[in-house]
């Protein structure tokens, strides 16, 4: 069960992820302690969340609290949400969460082997037909994880034997803001400084990240003078190759039928 306290807007309760992983958890707490019986607090919530790809039909289907999670009591929760969604009348298509290590577990318990890449299984609840249920990671989490490979000054990246660096994204915005010739006139007027100058939660925001990834900076670092301080780059090149400014969240889910998200 779970309460909620009204003081600090937060759900309370114990872990809870079904009968079969409660055994095992239990099971496990005995072999490293005496406290074996003792419920442990909850610190975190698991959802699987229904959506629709031709509908806007968009829902919660299960929660779990949880607190230590790994990917092996994923599996047992996310196959009966399949086969009850299945029973419902739904068609399951597709899976997708983060890129979280849990999540690759799941996905990697796939597989026949640990070396092969899994993105899609057959689906055993499809009784009528015979389909497939493909594993995918969350587009917005992508996109912030190749901006955050970017912005990283502990990563060197290359293309071409040509440099791809934050730095050049840094001058754009100083020599963009800087200028005398026409003021208040910009090359790309949605690049502030939260989009620059990142901190833990800008890191966290999909919409900075698309903004940066986009075509308008692309093709503004092609044409931007930099005086010969920065040459020879391809930063420009695989900003353009994203071009993904233009409305993740509309690309998200429109393909087949029903998508099982799980946060």
């Amino acid at each position: 069960e779970l309460d909620y306290d009204k003081q600090t807007g937060k759900m309370i309760g114990f872990v809870n992820l079904g009968e079969v992983n409660a055994h095992l958890l239990t099971f496990e707490r005995s072999l490293e302690d005496d406290q074996c019986n003792r419920q442990k607090l909850a610190n975190s919530m698991m959802v699987f969340m229904v959506r629709g790809l031709f509908s806007h039909l968009q829902f919660p289907y299960a929660q779990f609290p949880c607190a230590a999670l790994s990917g092996d009591l994923l599996f047992d929760p996310f196959w009966k949400a399949v086969s009850r969604l299945e029973r419902c009348g739904f068609k399951v298509m597709a899976a997708t969460a983060d890129g979280a290590s849990t999540n690759r577990r799941l996905f990697k318990l796939h597989s026949p082997s640990d070396r092969e890449f899994v993105y899609k299984v057959t689906n055993p609840y499809s009784i009528s037909e015979k389909r497939e249920l493909f594993f995918f990671s969350d587009p917005p989490h992508l996109i912030k994880t190749v901006r955050n490979a970017w912005a990283s000054k502990k990563r060197q990246l290359w293309c071409n034997g040509k440099s791809i660096s934050w730095q050049h994204l840094e001058a754009l915005y100083r020599k963009d803001r800087q200028n005398t010739e026409t003021p208040g006139l910009v090359l790309v007027p949605k690049l502030k400084y939260e989009h620059v100058f990142l901190t833990l939660f800008s890191k966290m925001r999909v919409d900075l990240a698309a903004q940066v990834l986009s075509e308008t900076v692309a093709i503004a670092l092609q044409i931007t003078d930099f005086s010969g301080c920065l040459t020879d780059f391809s930063t420009a090149s695989m900003c353009q190759a994203l071009q993904l400014e233009s409305s993740v969240e509309r690309h998200l889910g429109h393909c087949i039928d029903v998508l099982l998200i799980f946060v």
